[in-house]
């Protein structure tokens, strides 16, 4: 065999295992999503939103919705509004927004809602005009509001 088509075998080997070793993170990250231990859920989170797993959004949106660490729902918000992909993951967003008691998730929440850039999808507004309603004492949300308001004007 010669070099070239060794060489050539050899990076073809290497990217295939290397999806395969991404893909069972990413299926680790989703079962460490409900570790009890903080710090592995949370380095779950920006793992697959780093790796942007769309597989993981449905275990994502559980995580932001279900779990009792502020922290960790931070991060899956944070992980959802880094996977690309609009409708669901907004539409999640919007519900923990109107239904987190912590202005903290409501914050990641809204700041994820600006990166996905999902402005056509109504539950952005919603969760805008919810805030607007019930969170503008919050000097910071109310910042990220007028924030995304601009910019879904410019769109």
């Amino acid at each position: 065999m010669n070099t070239k088509k060794f060489i050539s075998i050899l990076i073809i080997y290497f990217f295939a295992a290397g999806a395969v070793l991404a893909q069972k993170a990413n299926a680790d990250y989703i079962k460490d999503l409900k570790s009890d231990d903080e710090k592995k859920a949370v380095e779950a989170c920006e793992g697959l939103g780093k790796a942007v797993a769309k597989e993981a959004i449905d275990a994502l949106i559980e995580t932001l919705t279900n779990n009792e660490n502020i922290k960790v729902r931070i991060a899956a918000a944070i992980a959802l509004g880094r996977m690309e992909e609009k409708g669901k993951p907004t539409t999640a967003l919007k519900g923990a927004v109107e239904n987190d008691e912590s202005n903290d998730v409501v914050y990641a929440a809204l700041l994820s809602i600006l990166n996905l850039k999902d402005f056509a999808n109504p539950d952005a507004k919603k969760a805008l005009e919810y805030c607007e309603e019930n969170k503008s004492d919050d000097v910071l949300i109310k910042d990220i509001i007028d924030r995304i308001k601009k910019i879904m004007q410019k769109t």
